[in-house]
């Protein structure tokens, strides 16, 4: 896989390059972290199922979407490229290898990102390695610190798809962004990869096609035009962060 194999010769390249329409940061070695697993419970938020029906009134412009998020946009950002060929937007996908809210959270790299693609619409998929932490509290800070830095621009989290019950970190999530800027994947079936845990390319593009038909309903705060795509395109600028970048200052 292109990714992966950009991850391994990270070490030996300068700075920012293009490879196949993908972007390679170089990092620091000193700068790994160990991560941290924690284990607890959080059940307070219910949530419902959107009834989604088309907008009757979406926004009709060409966007400019900054889509971020942990390893599971490997899978997403195949099939949003096709949506954003046929419908005018152009995508700039950043995959940051292991990341969660605290580091998108107490980093400048969302501002790096915002300041070097100028988006008008934001999508954020991350969580996923974040499912079954304790510190729930530090973890609403983060949240609120991301939906700060988007400032003014127009979003919307895509939640972790789910392979076993998470200890609170989506309703978390909902809390802090809203039902309506809000795709709540825990419901989808999807098929999954050698990991059990990410879903497959195929079944990435089905998940994909839902979100896309979510963004233009009236479920959504600022729904926008994601008419289904006639081909695949193979063109992509995805940059890729390694696991142990530890972001912009």
């Amino acid at each position: 896989m292109i990714a992966l194999c950009a991850l391994l010769v990270y070490a030996v390249i300068p700075n920012e390059i293009s490879i196949r329409n993908f972007s390679l940061l170089k990092i620091d070695i000193s700068t790994i972290q160990a991560a941290e697993t924690q284990v607890a419970a959080d059940k307070t938020i219910t949530v419902t199922k959107h009834k989604i029906t088309a907008a009757k009134n979406p926004d009709t412009t060409r966007q400019t979407i900054l889509f971020i998020g942990d390893s599971m946009l490997e899978g997403l950002t195949r099939r949003f490229c096709d949506y954003a060929a046929e419908n005018g937007h152009k995508l700039y996908t950043v995959i940051w290898y292991s990341s969660g809210t605290q580091l998108w959270g107490e980093t400048r790299t969302i501002e790096h990102y915002i300041k070097k693609y100028h988006p008008t619409f934001i999508v954020i998929c991350t969580g996923s390695n974040e499912l079954f932490v304790r510190d729930l509290k530090k973890r609403d800070v983060y949240i609120q610190k991301i939906v700060k830095k988007f400032g003014k621009i127009p979003f919307v989290w895509i939640s972790p798809p789910n392979w076993k019950n998470d200890t609170g970190i989506n309703n978390l999530i909902i809390k802090d962004v809203g039902t309506n800027r809000y795709f709540d994947s825990r419901h989808l079936k999807l098929e999954r990869g050698k990991d059990h845990a990410h879903p497959t390319f195929s079944a990435a593009a089905i998940w994909m096609d839902k979100i896309a038909t979510w963004m233009c309903s009236n479920s959504t705060a600022h729904p926008i035009i994601m008419k289904a795509p006639k081909k695949k395109v193979n063109s992509r600028n995805v940059t890729v962060l390694s696991p142990n970048f530890r972001g912009f200052k």
